[in-house]
């Protein structure tokens, strides 16, 4: 029961994120400069994002697609451990401004993908999650 509770908010959170990165890319990308900004904030969005992609390695293990969510999972591990410890500013600063200077359309693309995987995780959650009952 706390697995599904978890994946879901997981997915939640997902879905939330991708809905902003499609429709409004730019309050993204500000947030995003506010968190690269700030050490305090860079600690805790990067613990959030190793979390996540923890909770994807371990959690996904009855799941039809599991090896798409430990990839995936092993991904948001490794790009969290890199934010975190890229000590260098201009590591961070240099990743921050070449963001900032994609097309609009892909960051728009990035949301939808986002968003496909979350509508993904929920349907792989509900077929083939871990029994209730």
């Amino acid at each position: 029961m706390i697995a599904v509770v978890v994946i879901g908010a997981t997915a939640l959170f997902w879905g939330i994120m991708g809905v902003v990165m499609s429709i409004l890319p730019e309050a993204w990308l500000g947030f995003l400069r506010q968190v690269v900004e700030d050490p305090w904030r860079r600690f805790w969005f990067t613990q959030g994002i190793i979390l996540t992609g923890l909770i994807l390695i371990i959690g996904t293990s009855t799941f039809q697609g599991f090896w798409l969510w430990v990839s995936w999972g092993v991904l948001v591990v490794i790009k969290g451990c890199v934010l975190l410890g890229a000590s260098e500013e201009t590591l961070r600063m240099r990743l921050m401004s070449r963001m900032l200077n994609w097309p609009w359309w892909i960051h728009r693309l990035s949301g939808v993908v986002t968003l496909v995987l979350t509508a993904l995780l929920t349907v792989d959650l509900i077929l083939h999650g871990p029994q209730l009952f």
